[in-house]
């Protein structure tokens, strides 16, 4: 569970289920490119609190938020900060980082052309970390405009006692995209064949349409789309 006294705080006059529903339906309208893996779970007090994690395309885990119910008509929303890149992340989004270099970039581009690629690295890791801190930024505020959050105002070190702890009957682990299926995603939504895919990923072409098969059935066909047969 997030740490309430780390986190910025909200709350909001409606339902856990409902809030859950709104903002599944606002995130979908404003960011179509977030991938949003929403997993509930149960705990010891007879109530269920829900965490949603919203995974950018291109920029890995970028906001989480756990949604708990006050009572029958509060829910109290937590929301850390993003989570900082681990190295093996600017691996896996390394391409999109660069595409998206601005020209004022030379360092990374002289580290690279040096052959420096640990410099190289610790300086994407920079702008990755950036990227998600701006994606971050824009979700949060429009949260707070289009669904109205009111600032929390009372002492974070009572949450403590209020929330209840997490049972964790569902592995929230086990129900995030491996970074396999987060490329093969990736370059499935980018047009990329199933033979396509197999070559970059060193699989079978079998194999990715199995996975992809059974990310559709996972996340559904917004986030993996079927194709057209020609």
């Amino acid at each position: 569970m997030i740490d309430p006294s780390n986190c910025v705080r909200y709350t909001l006059a409606d339902t856990i289920d409902s809030v859950c529903q709104r903002l599944i339906i606002w995130l979908n309208v404003n960011y179509p490119e977030i991938l949003l893996i929403h997993q509930e779970s149960h705990n010891d007090h007879s109530r269920v609190s829900t965490q949603l994690i919203l995974i950018h395309r291109h920029w890995g885990p970028t906001v989480i938020m756990d949604l708990i119910p006050t009572d029958s008509t509060i829910t109290l929303i937590l929301i850390p900060a993003p989570p900082d890149p681990a190295q093996e992340d600017v691996s896996l989004y390394e391409s999109k980082i660069l595409e998206n270099l601005p020209e004022s970039s030379a360092s990374i581009r002289l580290a690279l052309l040096d052959g420096n690629d640990e410099r190289a690295l610790s300086l994407m890791k920079n702008i990755l970390r950036e990227q998600r801190h701006n994606c971050w930024m824009h979700i949060h505020s429009g949260l707070i405009q289009s669904l109205r959050f009111e600032p929390y105002e009372g002492d974070p070190k009572e949450l403590s006692w209020d929330i209840p702890k997490d049972t964790g009957i569902i592995d929230r682990v086990e129900n995030l995209p491996s970074r396999d299926e987060s490329l093969v995603l990736d370059l499935w939504a980018k047009g990329f064949t199933a033979k396509q895919i197999a070559l970059r990923t060193g699989r079978t072409e079998k194999t990715i349409l199995n996975r992809v098969t059974l990310m559709r059935k996972a996340y559904g066909e917004q986030l993996v789309p079927r194709r057209k047969m020609i």
